[in-house]
């Protein structure tokens, strides 16, 4: 398995760096911690030169580009040495280009993005929580694991089943990765008024589970509404991961919005395993 670990900003990369590592423990794992100096910062800090200074606005932008290399290069050889004494093979790497789109060219040569639910990349952390990454997701075709906040180690996953192409790509990515195959307790989860309905939506990614050789999850059919109850079930039962997949480009903006994925990343306290 390779991992791409990108170097975001903030406390959260800490917890990117930790499932990063358990996740490639015993899966014959690789990291490629990876730190993209933002040539778009850069150039906005030169084009903000008042008539006549352009030459403090282009020395304003080399201390950045100065700064910005300084700290993605202590922040790759803290990652890699973390992995390395964790007994797993790391590479770190710095490059300048466009943040998304060097994350979308490095995703294509590996199998899973690491992030965090938290995860920021802008200098000054306005940038929605875990937006990049599922950006990334989206036009680099890889699975995406956010971590969430406190770190905690994976007993319990939930996954739903919403039915359709969405749910099934989503358990396939997890399956072929071999994500939590020995965990102690793993759920499929549909949310739907009629209990034939809920049960036709967990077909298919209970025989996906078998055919992968995974022990038999729990299953459970909860009435709507959607997200209500989705959310209070993972609370009840005290997940610590939940499967869930992407939809296409027209429902976008619900992923951030008051969609489960929105609200499981505003809350922020368990990973995410997201695909589509």
């Amino acid at each position: 398995m390779n991992i791409l670990l990108p170097v975001s900003r903030g406390a959260s990369f800490d917890d990117a760096v930790r499932l990063a590592i358990d996740t490639a423990k015993g899966r014959a794992g690789r990291v490629r911690v990876l730190s993209v100096v933002d040539a778009g910062e850069i150039r906005r800090i030169e084009a903000g030169a008042r008539p006549g200074a352009i030459h403090l606005a282009l020395h304003a932008a080399d201390e950045v580009r100065k700064r910005m290399t300084a700290e993605g290069t202590a922040a790759v050889a803290g990652a890699v040495k973390r992995c390395e004494e964790a007994g797993i093979p790391a590479q770190g790497e710095i490059v300048e280009g466009e943040l998304e789109r060097e994350l979308v060219a490095a995703a294509g040569s590996n199998d899973l993005l690491v992030s965090a639910t938290a995860s920021h990349f802008a200098p000054d952390l306005e940038d929605a929580s875990g937006r990049l990454v599922l950006a990334v997701m989206r036009e680099g075709g890889i699975p995406v694991l956010l971590s969430g906040a406190p770190y905690r180690h994976v007993r319990t996953i939930v996954a739903g089943c919403g039915g359709g192409s969405r749910t099934e790509r989503a358990v396939g990515a997890m399956v072929r990765l071999s994500l939590w195959k020995e965990a102690p307790r793993g759920i499929l989860l549909s949310v739907d008024d009629a209990p034939e309905g809920g049960q036709e939506r967990i077909a298919v990614p209970r025989e996906i589970l078998a055919h992968a050789g995974y022990p038999a999850w729990e299953e459970k059919v909860l009435p709507g509404p959607t997200a209500p109850s989705f959310l209070s079930f993972c609370d009840s039962v005290a997940a610590d991961a939940v499967v869930l997949g992407g939809w296409g480009e027209h429902r976008w903006d619900d992923l951030l919005g008051l969609s489960i994925t929105g609200r499981l990343l505003e809350d922020g306290r368990r990973h995410l395993f997201i695909y589509m």
